[in-house]
């Protein structure tokens, strides 16, 4: 059927021109054209070189070729005018607008006129979009002649002028368009409707049917994007597959779109290989679907190692029954330790066995979308020298997307980075190490902190990953372990803030157990705070008092208690083993911090002096203690630092220094010798031996307030007199102290004796 014969149509064609040069796709586009056009007006944004006029006019009736920033808009509405001023739209049926942002045609535009002609419509484009609002999308739209002679469309067209932002340019033009042209009762349509739906409402994966380009072809539109050529995250079916595509049945589009170097490039993205890794625990329920998403990849150039962790519930028997085939032909290995590792030991199981040069990670009981792969694989053609990438997931149970662009210092901060959408070299691996095995929770984070620290990582800003949470799920990682515990641990291994756990330390301290808690939760300053409450089996109330604070306060306390008495020593110890920052404070459920910023202070004079193995500061006694017994004003700081004299100058009441007061280094408490808790750890005998260590600092201000009556002291005052209780622990200081001490040690025990 010749169109131009039964339709009279006019079309103005927006043409971009880069130093006075045409783009390539232009001539043979506006050959296509030709084929349902009487007339075509050329509308460049800028000046044309004199050839580029000889070029087109084979094709154009009129060319105008001036400078303008109104975007392909600005084409339109000169072309436009244009063609009224000069009397061809008073006979012409229709008006087609379209630009030089898609490649075409493959094979003609002419079927699909003859199928939009036959459905009657007063407008109609080739797609149209959900992002933003619905529109008909403007990059081909044909205008009946009852639409472009009206009143309306002629105010919208002499409208159109410069904006300085894109998002007013969508806004007023792309989304305006269809808005204005149906308010005013004119019937609208498209050739490909968009039906492409995602699984929840507010998820913009498909909005945009142009991100679809096979998709696009395979129902017959004749024309292919640019951007899906150029741009990875807008091409959901990958650039290499499009140009297979585009090879096997338009070979001229492709030789024009090959012949750029710069797409011809994503030829390369087939050969990318990938391993993916699966580790998984008892998820029988939920992961054939995973697994079934991950072999949905567009991408066939993978491996899927699933690390089953010693399930103990039918995962294995639903893998090898489901996936027989798979298995078999090697597209998945399974492997199933014979009891549990641990997530970070079965993902670096999974990446000792991984045969491929990248590295990604599929959690079992998410959904992966099918285009992650493909479009990774081209992204890593575009960046060849990047080692890491990642894009966003969509969150079902929030309705939202979350990823953003990369930033080192927001990382350090918190993790925005979901591991199921992030792809590394295999080679970093052996440069950075694997997952902690010491960590239980934020594994993810630790290993990304690591892997982008010496390159940034490539944001694709496209949704890859469906991801599921559900909090009432107890076999996850998430619900079982101590999310406060894990996050300072990574904060005190990379962040720019130091760490601090704070531990206290109860035995039925019911009457001042809140108090102490309080204090603790008072503390402020520059600094990742947690607090560690373990209560050591109290039988008055102390126990509950505790749960409650943890309970109420999830992001800093954790309640490590027991319901067994182990003694204050084995409390100690145990607490110390339960911190996870990189410098601890102690204080004693009879014990109240008075000063918020005791902490800080006291952290910022041992980072000050990497050399100090502690710093303790002044204590006010409670009433219960005499005055006369308080402590007397010392030097601040490691100027003229306290010793192993300073420890043994009140010998009737150790306020020399109180456990309550002082702050030391994990790793130097973490390594205390069995000797310093025997007897028992205390405030006499550890400072001996961490004057051995390094300087002992000294901040010369109250920042607590101590009690002696503890339930410890009277429990031991049970079987040994007082006397006899610090004679063992001063002949215990003997044991850990300089030689230089030993002997007022020794005078000091005689004393007692």
């Amino acid at each position: 059927m010749n169109m131009r014969s039964s339709v009279r149509r006019v079309s103005v064609f927006s043409a971009s021109v880069s130093d006075g040069q045409l783009l390539s796709q232009t001539l043979p586009y506006l050959e296509g054209l030709r084929a349902v056009s009487d007339s075509i007006i050329v509308v460049c944004n800028g000046t044309l070189a004199p050839d580029q006029y000889d070029a087109l006019a084979p094709y154009a009736l009129h060319v105008i070729a001036e400078p303008h920033d109104e975007y392909h808009y600005g084409c339109y509405k000169r072309g436009t005018l244009w063609a009224f001023d000069n009397g061809l739209l008073d006979t012409a049926e229709s008006l087609i607008l379209c630009n030089d942002t898609f490649l075409g045609p493959v094979g003609s535009f002419l079927p699909m006129f003859e199928i939009m002609d036959a459905r009657q419509l007063d407008f109609w484009g080739a797609t149209d979009s959900r992002e933003h609002s619905y529109h008909v999308q403007t990059y081909f739209l044909n205008i009946s002649r009852n639409v472009f002679i009206s009143e309306v469309f002629n105010k919208f067209i002499s409208k159109i002028t410069s904006h300085t932002e894109i998002s007013q340019v969508i806004h007023q033009y792309e989304l305006g368009l269809t808005r204005t042209l149906c308010d005013a009762g004119f019937l609208s349509g498209v050739f490909i409707e968009n039906r492409l739906a995602a699984a929840h409402p507010s998820d913009p994966a498909y909005s945009n049917i142009i991100f679809s380009p096979l998709y696009l072809l395979q129902q017959g539109l004749p024309l292919v994007n640019i951007t899906a050529l150029t741009v990875p995250h807008l091409n959901m079916d990958g650039q290499n597959r499009l140009l297979a595509w585009l090879r096997r049945h338009a070979p001229a589009v492709y030789e024009l779109a090959s012949f750029d170097v710069e797409i011809k490039q994503f030829e390369d993205a087939t050969d990318i290989a990938f391993s993916l890794i699966m580790a998984t625990y008892n998820r029988a329920s939920s992961i054939t679907a995973a697994i079934r998403a991950a072999l949905a990849q567009n991408h066939e150039n993978f491996e899927l190692i699933i690390v089953d962790d010693g399930s103990t519930d039918n995962t294995q028997f639903t893998i090898e029954q489901t996936f027989q085939t798979e298995i078999a032909t090697g597209r998945i290995k399974y492997i199933r330790s014979p009891e549990n590792i641990g997530v970070s030991n079965a993902r670096n199981l999974g990446i000792a066995l991984a045969c491929n040069p990248w590295i990604g990670y599929v959690d079992s009981d998410n959904i992966l979308r099918p285009y992650f792969l493909s479009m990774i694989a081209n992204t890593i053609t575009q960046n060849r020298t990047a080692d890491a990438f990642y894009g966003k997931i969509f969150v079902g149970e929030r309705g939202i997307a979350i990823g953003s662009p990369f930033n080192r210092n927001a990382l350090l901060h918190q993790n925005f980075i979901d591991i199921g959408v992030f792809v590394h070299r295999r080679s970093l691996v052996s440069k950075w190490g694997g997952f902690d095995p010491d960590l239980r929770r934020l594994v993810d984070w630790d290993l990304i902190i690591r892997y982008t620290q010496e390159k940034e990582p490539i944001f694709v800003p496209r949704v890859f990953l469906d991801y599921h949470d559900d909090p009432n799920d107890v076999s996850r990682i998430t619900v079982k372990e101590s999310l406060t515990r894990a996050k300072v641990r990574v904060h005190s291994k990379y962040g720019p803030r130091e760490t601090v756990s704070t531990l206290i330390l109860s035995r039925n301290n019911r009457d001042h157990i809140a108090q102490a808690i309080e204090s603790a939760l008072g503390q402020r300053g520059n600094f990742e705070h947690e607090i560690i409450l373990s209560d050591d089996g109290s039988i008055d109330g102390t126990a509950q008092i505790v749960a409650y604070y943890a309970e109420k306060y999830p992001l800093i306390i954790r309640n490590v208690g027991r319901t067994q008495s182990v003694g204050f020593s084995e409390n100690y110890r145990y607490a110390i083993q339960n911190a996870a920052a990189n410098f601890i404070s102690v204080l004693k459920g009879g014990d109240t911090w008075a000063d918020p910023e005791k902490n800080a202070k006291q952290l910022e004079c041992l980072i000050r002096t990497p050399t100090a193995s502690m710093i303790f500061s002044r204590i006010e006694p409670s009433e219960s203690v005499p005055a006369a017994l308080r402590l007397p004003e010392q030097p601040h700081g490691f100027n003229s630092r306290p010793d192993g004299n300073f420890v043994l100058s009140p010998p009737s009441l150790n306020l020399g220094m109180n456990f309550s007061s002082f702050m030391s280094r994990r790793t130097i408490l973490n390594d205390l010798p069995s000797v310093v808790y025997d007897p028992q750890i205390n405030e006499v005998s550890l400072p001996f031996y961490l004057d051995r260590l390094g300087p002992i600092g000294f901040l010369n201000q109250v920042t607590a307030v101590c009690r002696t009556n503890l339930s410890y002291d009277l429990d031991e005052a049970l079987q040994r007199t007082p006397r006899e209780r610090k004679r063992d622990i001063f002949k215990a200081a003997m044991r850990l102290a300089k030689p230089e001490y030993r002997q007022k040690i020794q005078d000091t025990i005689t004393v007692m004796a």
